[in-house]
This record gives C-alpha cells, structure tokens and sequence, in this order.
C-alpha cells in the first residue's frame, strides 16, 4: 500500500524539475563524454559509450528521485527497454549530423531529441508502477 508522502507520485511539475536537476547532471557528463569522444571515434561509437554510460546512471536514480517509485527490476527493465528505441532515435540524430557534415560537436545536439522522450518514458513507466502498487495492496 502506498502510505507515506515520499511514497506518493510527484505531480508532473515536481518531477520535471528533478528530472532537470538529476537529467541534467546526467545530460551535461554524458554531452561533454560524446563531444570528447567523437574526436577520437566514430560518432556513433562515441554516441553509443555516452549513451550506455548515461542509461546507467538513469535508471539508478530516475526512479528514486525523480518519479518517487521503488524502482523493482520488472520497473527497471521496462525504462532500460524504452532507452533502446530512444537510443536509436538518437543514433539517427548523429547519422543525420553526419550526413549533413557537420563537425563533431554537434553530436551534442541529440540530446535535444533524446531528453524529452527520456522524461516521458519514465514519467510513464514509473506511473504505471505507482498504479500497480496502488491497486495490488
């Protein structure tokens, strides 16, 4: 049963601002991690370690502080899976940089793209969780 006020869903508000708090550290490292990398690789090698890297430190921490939820694993692996689909969106962001030819550190502008899908993804599983727990106790 859900019954402590840290236990309760964030408004959409709330969790927007800790998403920006805690996305933002996590977009800033791992924006500098791909610039910095896509001078020495490919961009989508360079995208693909920032990328991993930042998933990590996602799903630690959105679930906790961001969406208020306790994160189970079943929680985890649906927020990793929709970072698969968004990581390909981002990877098409880099193919198109490239395709135009830009230079390297515009690879930093898939973050444009891939923040907010990431936002709503874990707005939405961790949501759903708060649902499920609601409704099985």
């Amino acid at each position: 049963m859900v019954t402590g006020a840290a236990d309760k869903p964030r408004s959409t508000g709330a969790a927007a601002w800790r998403f920006i708090i805690v996305g933002g550290m996590n977009t800033l490292a791992t924006t500098a991690l791909l610039v910095a990398l896509s001078y020495v690789f490919e961009g989508w090698l360079a995208y693909t370690i920032s990328f991993a890297l930042g998933l990590v430190f996602s799903t630690v921490f959105a679930a906790r502080w961001v969406f208020t939820s306790s994160g189970s694993r079943r929680a985890a692996l649906v927020y990793a899976l929709c970072y698969v689909v968004i990581y390909f969106i981002g990877l098409a962001a880099i193919a198109g940089i490239r395709a135009l030819h830009g230079p390297e550190f515009l690879n930093g502008l898939s973050v444009l793209v891939t923040a907010p899908l990431g936002f709503i993804a874990g707005r939405v599983v961790f949501r759903e969780r708060q649902r499920e727990e609601t409704i099985n106790d």
